[in-house]
């Protein structure tokens, strides 16, 4: 990714409009400002045909707050923005715009345009009825796909991806509601590691570009290839080389749209991934893909494993994201946090287990935002761990912050029968997480979820619930001890103490305890436990010798 080439870099304002968004990376991965400010991105992603309709987009928007967010993304398609060649239509972005502005919202715009999902299902009628001129997708047995090839000399999407970005600087750049805009959504091709068209053939057997050569060779690769390498003369894994085939083309047309955007609006871009995890689901007839060969997942798309590609050809993406529902978080976060130096997750779980995977990527992996899919066809119960841990985001995003606009040191949690127990070290003192549980419940089925915020020295503040804390040092001279914990909430004034907490509430003084609401009438135990909490807590530690010194003479 090329830095200088950001949206921190472009400084575009309309005389009397707000400063647009950008990310800024001064002080580390990348955090999205709005009006200056660092903004923290709680998001929802409505329904792909939500936006599509008033009464959708309404209980889209009524679902979004209902769940705390304060972000709603929302699909802008090719199909109804450029329903004729050359005559665009945006209406429906006129809508989500001023609908999600009214109710308090701010919005991320997703381009559903030359591919979606590994497929070109939201291409216009006049695209799809001329093959000739918009050709598909060939897979290793000669049949024709729906999906798009890139190959093609057409630009495609680009036309109405710019007049898209045109009119929301035409209608937005006095408000500033929209923050991002995604390109395209998860692309890639299905079926096949790559292309088997005619263009795709072609191109195939022309040289490698020369900007990738270092990208896609090994010093020892290099050696043994011809001067001028075509893509099919290079060595190694053949799916490999094919998946990287597959990126450049897909990412030399994402960055055409990019740039074309760029020229019009310091608006940032990103674009998402369908990972690369390998799926663990049994639904009767129902097929998923997943799995670790290019194909089986979309082959091409921006994922880690070709994130040289990208990163080489489409320098004006601002973030590559992960759409996160299966894999190990530790991986996906960590993983897409170096290839974009920055995090963001458009989509993922809506349930208890994505709520607390929103816990863990802002705390450990200082992502920007997160994003639950499809929160407006759930009910109000299904939504009850998203809008609690939002609501908990929401009161202490403030201390996420320092007062010279810093980011505060943090670290982030999630619990599950997977990770069960975790560590965490901040200093030289160390937080050994587990799930909280009454006397005598297996937590087993349970989750916790939290941020740690390291305020001051020897004082922490915990945002979560469904855990518990004990603290060691790595001097073994010393032991650490429960000064004081403080139960509080923060509010339009700050941070409101209330109760102090000690006793049975911190475990005899062994254990910063933050439980799972209601839980403690599952207890067989005979002596009542208290189980509510506001979810947020202030410990200040203090430290005390291992050993007793020895006696003077």
């Amino acid at each position: 990714m090329n830095h200088a080439v950001t949206t921190s870099a472009i400084g575009m304002r309309p005389a009397g409009g707000c400063p647009p968004p950008r990310l800024d990376r001064s002080h580390g991965p990348a955090r999205l400002l709005v009006d200056g400010n660092p903004f923290l991105v709680r998001g929802v992603e409505l329904h792909n045909s939500s936006p599509s309709a008033a009464g959708s987009l309404a209980a889209g928007l009524r679902s979004a707050t209902a769940a705390n967010a304060n972000t709603v993304l929302a699909g802008v398609t090719w199909e109804e923005v450029e329903p004729v060649e050359g005559h665009f239509v945006l209406d429906s972005v006129r809508s989500v715009i001023e609908e999600a502005r009214a109710a308090g919202l701010r919005v991320i715009l997703l381009w559903f345009g030359a591919w979606k999902n590994g497929s070109s299902s939201y291409a216009p009628a006049w695209v799809k009825r001329d093959w000739d001129r918009f050709p598909r997708c060939v897979l290793d047995d000669g049949s024709v796909t729906e999906t798009l090839t890139p190959f093609a000399p057409s630009d495609l999407d680009l036309a109405a991806f710019r007049r898209l970005m045109e009119y929301v600087e035409e209608i937005d750049a006095e408000h500033r509601t929209v923050l991002m805009v995604q390109i395209e959504n998860e692309v890639g091709l299905l079926g096949a590691s790559r292309d088997r068209s005619r263009q795709a053939q072609q191109a195939f057997t022309q040289p490698v570009p020369e900007n990738l050569r270092d990208v896609v060779l090994s010093s020892q690769d290099a050696a043994v290839v011809p001067a001028d390498p075509s893509w099919s003369d290079l060595p190694g894994d053949p799916s490999a080389r094919d998946e990287a085939f597959m990126a450049w083309a897909l990412a030399s047309h994402i960055e055409k749209l990019a740039r074309a955007g760029r020229a019009v609006s310091p608006l940032p871009f990103f674009t998402n991934a369908w990972l690369d995890s390998e799926i663990d689901l049994d639904i009767p007839g129902f097929a998923v893909a997943g799995g670790q060969v290019p194909g089986t997942y979309p082959s091409g798309g921006p994922l880690p494993r070709v994130a040289g590609v990208w990163r080489t050809i489409a320098p004006t993406v601002d973030l590559y994201a992960p759409d996160f529902y299966f894999g190990l978080p530790e991986t996906v976060f960590g993983d897409f946090l170096i290839m974009s130096d920055g995090l963001f997750i458009p989509e993922m779980r809506r349930d208890a287990a994505g709520a607390g995977h929103a816990m863990l990527a802002i705390g450990e992996y200082h992502a920007l935002g997160v994003s639950p899919f499809g929160t407006d066809s759930a009910d109000g119960p299904e939504l009850a761990a998203l809008s609690d841990v939002y609501d908990l985001i929401r009161q202490t995003e403030p201390a996420l912050t320092h007062r010279d606009g810093t980011p505060a040191v943090t670290r982030g949690f999630h619990l599950d029968d997977t990770t069960p127990r975790t560590e965490l070290t901040i200093g030289s003192i160390v937080l050994t997480v587990t799930r909280s549980a009454p006397i005598g419940v297996d937590p087993a089925g349970t989750y916790g979820c939290g941020v740690i915020v390291a305020e001051e020295e020897d004082v922490f503040l915990a945002v979560g619930r469904g855990f518990r804390i004990g603290f060691t040092t790595t001097d073994p001279a010393w032991q650490i001890g429960l000064e004081a914990v403080t139960e509080g909430r923060y509010g339009p004034e700050g941070w409101t103490a209330q109760r102090r907490l000690n006793g049975d509430e911190t475990a005899g003084g062994t254990a910063w305890l933050h439980p799972q609401p209601g839980r403690a009438s599952a207890s067989p135990f005979p002596i009542p436990a208290h189980s509510d909490h506001s979810g947020i807590s202030r410990c200040r530690i203090y430290r005390f010798p291992s050993r007793e010194a020895p006696a003077l003479d």
